[in-house]
């Protein structure tokens, strides 16, 4: 199932929407490992864990802005920091979040790499939306 996941914020802009930075590896990966967390109560345990929670603010088609939980850009790129790195150094709380991930992932690069290399992605993301003005943000993510 192909996905589609963009930073967005109220009051962004149809320039702003098509001028964003987006996924190296494409967004499918990624998108349906967030459609996997509705389930997966151990990968957000995890990332609680992990003190990463900010990384599982969403928005998908018919969620109105009232019903997101939103994150400023710097708590969200704290958020993917902290991920990053507890994959880089093998954290064991990355074990079930990577395990989740695998059953979308690219297969391009291996398996921690390409999370990471969505992680920074997402950095990027963040980044952009804050060069952008904006002060709260997520990820619309949808199919």
């Amino acid at each position: 199932m192909g996905a589609t996941v963009i930073a967005y914020w109220p009051g962004m802009t149809e320039a702003q929407f098509e001028s964003q930075p987006g996924f190296r590896n494409d967004d499918r990966a990624w998108g349906n490992w967030m459609a996997e967390l509705e389930t997966e109560t151990a990968v957000c345990d995890a990332i609680r864990k992990l003190k990463a929670e900010a990384i599982l603010t969403y928005k998908t088609d018919g969620m109105d802005d009232e019903d997101v939980s939103w994150v400023s850009p710097q708590q969200l790129r704290d958020a993917a920091t902290q991920l990053r790195e507890a994959v880089r150094t093998g954290s064991p709380e990355t074990r079930i979040i990577l395990e989740i991930y695998e059953r979308n992932a690219n297969r391009i690069d291996p398996l921690a790499q390409e999370f990471v290399c969505d992680l920074n992605d997402i950095i990027a993301m963040t980044n952009w939306t804050e060069e952008e003005g904006a002060t709260s943000m997520t990820l619309e993510v949808n199919w």
